[in-house]
């Protein structure tokens, strides 16, 4: 099995990696292609690549998991317990604030697996294949790893 991995750094919360993921399948390869993130606050996603849709997932998940909670309201003096450091044990006292993107990145998958036939991957029409950045900007990566049929 081959395993390519791939960096990304990105504030964006999709970009579209259908194009790297096609670079690592031989022409002659049938099987299944994976792509896998190891990171907690990123994902692997198969989305159609267009910005309105795109918009509408970026609207339910503010609305699910704002990133900062507002201070009037039925959400009043209410924080993620996550980003109660203090109350951590074993965590830095700078940790990076990033509760929402927790409990955002439970919509996703850490990864996607898409059959190939004759070195085509087998994608809807519409579908790409997308790295979901849930706590910008860091460095990540991704793997692609092919499994051939037999």
């Amino acid at each position: 099995m081959a395993i390519s991995k791939f960096g990304i750094r990105t504030h964006n919360l999709f970009t579209n990696i259908t194009k790297d993921v096609k670079s690592c399948i031989p022409l002659d390869f049938s099987g299944l292609v994976q792509i896998y993130t190891p990171h907690t606050t990123a994902a692997i996603a198969l989305l159609e690549d267009e910005i309105l849709h795109h918009l509408d997932v970026r609207f339910f998940l503010d609305e699910i998991a704002p990133q900062s909670r507002e201070p009037e309201g039925p959400m009043r003096n209410q924080k993620y317990m996550h980003d109660m450091i203090s109350l951590r044990t074993g965590v830095d006292a700078d940790e990076r604030i990033n509760g929402h993107s927790h409990i955002r990145s439970l919509f996703f998958r850490s990864s996607e697996s898409v059959p190939v036939e004759d070195g085509t991957i087998l994608l809807g029409s519409w579908k790409s294949i997308f790295f979901v950045e849930l706590d910008p900007i860091r460095d990540r990566d991704y793997y692609v790893s092919l499994i051939e049929a037999k």
